[in-house]
């Protein structure tokens, strides 16, 4: 015989015991169906009626039917001989049919120990009565209980790994009768601190049990501690977060190679895996309901103490990292933002290799989930999500790389629908979009010239290029301003991408080109508005907000080239369009202003020409032209210093707008406050008036 094959190893271990028993079973109701069927043989092999004779007949003549229904009463000997020929005939029928069955298994049972001597070595340990087969009476091995337990057997055999994995589960979160639940107290928590001085896995697994129950108080769940007492609850908790992962360390101590842990293969360790799985939602619990950073401190700190207990539970990894990029994306408080980050940056330097790339993926869908409503409240937790989740893409450029793709992949389709008419514009000119493609030009800028996440340039480029002009209308220009910025941080890198082109067409815009109306609308925020209302358009504000995002952007890309060799050729086409668009318009604010511009730009090209007139290398030698005034610093350029008195003018005018926001949220709030109280007071005085009504009645 040769060697067993695993799925028989397999259906042994797993499916043999019930197969016997299934087997045994169906056996016996053949062998009563036979009975039946033998049963209903007797009654067929009667006699065929035949018409009695004429002069009397004997009762031998006479068929049964025929000689019940004659009214005759039978003799005491017939009666007995009556019975006895039909049990015999039940029993020879029975008999006759089960006799070959029984003489086949006989001869398969006698050859199996030659034909599979580990199949007979199994039936001799576990059911050594069916090699000892021998033909039995189907009524006697019949029992009335065997039908019951079919469905259940069958559902044990089937989720035999289910079961097993859940029997720490059900037994840590069993119910108890409400009566017989145990109150936390102080003193419990006391004495629970106390045991964990000296821990065992006995008394951790009852104080998770307690917290579990304490966590989930309000669910509804039944459990078998209650909590009455907040102070009980608060030291319970600091308990449990604090001290137990220093008790686990007790029990079962990492080992640490080169800054990563990982967990002994021990029982003990398996015991502890087990308990700290059901911890594991008292956590995810825990991080939905974060109030302050000192309390997202404390159980960010308690969960990456047992972190590696997880990893190897991918769900609940999933589970865990989720609740964590949930608070880092939505919370408003920059430390509790700050907090949730180090933990996601701490376990992914830890494990890169394991968890790097669910941490990208779940972190940058948490981030476009919370990032739909932008306002001035807003923008700098969504900011501070860009900019930290662009750091996480550097640590494996490889698996950034894979993601980058897919993502920007899937910003190109949407574009692609768009352009093709499915779904229009709106799918493209919103807060998420928009976030998406500055967010990849934030990680592509700060990776560096030989990675490979500067493959995703050109494409990145292409899909935001095609955004801005997707809707080139005048009410959407606030998104063109915002998307330039995002490719201006890219031009940094070293790409160049020609942004005067898209900037030049706002000039021949009817919302610069037309006379305006007057306004006493409020100044447009460019910072947080990617769309301005129908009632903006045409009108002076807007206009003069125009001019003012068209010189700040125009001078930003100018400024990137400041020290460029090939700045005086860079700037011609340009400084001829705004001259001649200078010589049309009749807005004199804004021809001063572009003035102003084409000014500074001839003058840092004029310095440029001087500079680069005692060089003495070519075009092609490309670290020579890398390397061109070097020395000089970008703030002392006639360019460069224009430049920078621009930004403080902005830094001051966006302070202003901040400060004229604020006062109008603080009179808006105090003008609610004053309507509650009236209506407050109204309801006094008709509740008094009704109240007087009622006395002068009685």
């Amino acid at each position: 015989m040769g060697k067993t094959s695993k799925q028989t190893k397999k259906f042994q271990n797993k499916h043999l015991k019930h197969t016997i028993q299934h087997r045994k079973k169906a056996q016996d109701f053949k062998k009563k169906a036979s009975m039946r069927k033998g049963k209903g043989k007797a009654k067929g092999n009667e006699e065929p009626y035949e018409e009695p004779s004429k002069n009397g007949s004997s009762l031998g003549d006479m068929s049964v039917d025929e000689f019940f229904a004659g009214g005759f009463e039978m003799p005491e000997g017939m009666e007995k001989s009556k019975k006895k020929l039909e049990e015999s005939d039940d029993e020879a029928s029975s008999s006759d049919e089960s006799s070959e069955d029984e003489e086949n298994m006989k001869k398969n049972l006698e050859n199996l120990e030659e034909q599979d001597p580990e199949f007979y070595k199994y039936l001799k340990e576990n059911d050594n009565q069916l090699l000892d087969f021998e033909g039995v009476n189907p009524l006697e091995a019949m029992s009335d209980d065997d039908d019951d337990g079919d469905d259940e057997d069958e559902e044990q055999d089937e989720d035999e790994e289910d079961e097993t994995k859940s029997k720490s589960n059900k037994s840590l979160t069993s119910t108890k009768d409400p009566t017989n639940k145990v109150e936390i107290t102080t003193q419990l928590v006391d004495k629970w601190s106390k045991q964990l001085e000296k821990p065992t896995p006995k008394i951790i697994r009852n104080i998770i049990i307690a917290f579990k129950a304490a966590v989930n108080i309000n669910n509804g769940e039944d459990y078998k501690y209650s909590v009455v007492d907040p102070k009980a609850f608060t030291e319970l908790m600091l308990m449990v977060l604090k001290k137990v992962p220093m008790a686990v360390q007790k029990i079962v101590k990492y080992k640490t190679k080169q800054g990563v842990r990982t967990i002994p293969q021990n029982a003990q360790a398996s015991q502890i895996g087990s308990i700290l799985k059901t911890h594991a939602s008292s956590y995810i619990t825990l991080l939905k309901d974060i109030t302050n950073t000192e309390t997202a401190a404390i159980i960010l700190a308690s969960l990456y103490e047992v972190m590696p207990y997880y990893l190897s539970h991918r769900r609940l990894l999933k589970q865990i990292i989720t609740a964590v990029a949930n608070v880092w994306a939505s919370s408003n408080e920059t430390d509790t933002q700050i907090a949730s980050f180090a933990f996601i940056n701490n376990i992914v330097r830890e494990y890169p290799k394991s968890i790097l790339e669910t941490v990208l993926k779940i972190s940058y869908s948490s981030f476009l989930q919370h990032c739909r409503k932008t306002n001035s409240h807003t923008i700098s937790r969504i900011n501070f999500c860009k900019n930290s989740l662009a750091e996480l893409f550097s640590v494996d450029e490889t698996i950034g790389y894979q993601i980058g793709f897919e993502y920007v992949r899937q910003l190109a389709i949407h574009l692609r629908n768009s352009v093709n008419g499915k779904g229009g514009f709106v799918t493209i000119y919103n807060w998420q979009y928009c976030h998406s493609l500055d967010f990849w030009s934030r990680v592509l800028s700060l990776c560096k010239e030989d990675s490979t996440l500067r493959q995703l340039i050109y494409p990145l480029v292409q899909v935001t290029l095609g955004a801005i002009r997707l809707n080139p209308t005048a009410q959407f220009f606030p998104l063109r301003f915002y998307l330039i910025r995002s490719l201006l941080r890219l031009s940094k890198t070293g790409v160049y991408i020609p942004l005067f082109p898209l900037l030049y067409e706002i000039l021949s815009s009817t919302a610069i080109t037309k006379s305006p109306k007057p306004s006493a609308l409020q100044i447009v925020d460019f910072e947080h508005n990617i769309k301005v209302n129908q009632a903006y358009l045409g009108t002076k504000v807007y206009q003069d907000g125009l001019c003012e995002q068209f010189i700040e952007l125009n001078s930003e890309f100018f400024g990137l080239y400041a020290k460029s060799i090939a700045f005086p050729e860079l700037i011609t086409p340009a400084v001829l369009g705004l001259k001649r668009f200078t010589k049309k318009s009749k807005n004199v604010k804004f021809n001063k202003q572009l003035n102003q511009l084409i000014e500074k730009l001839n003058a840092n090209a004029q310095l440029i020409s001087r500079k680069r007139s005692n060089v003495e290398f070519g075009p092609s030698d490309k670290r020579e032209v890398k390397d061109f005034l070097n020395d000089l610093s970008w703030e002392k350029t006639p360019l460069g210093q224009y430049i920078v008195v621009q930004r403080q003018q902005k830094e001051e005018r966006l302070r202003l707008f901040k400060e004229a926001q604020e006062e109008e949220e603080r009179a808006k709030e105090q003008k609610k406050k004053q309507e509650e109280e009236e209506d407050e007071g109204e309801y006094i005085e008709d509740e008094e008036e009704e109240l007087n009504d009622e006395d002068m009645s009685d």
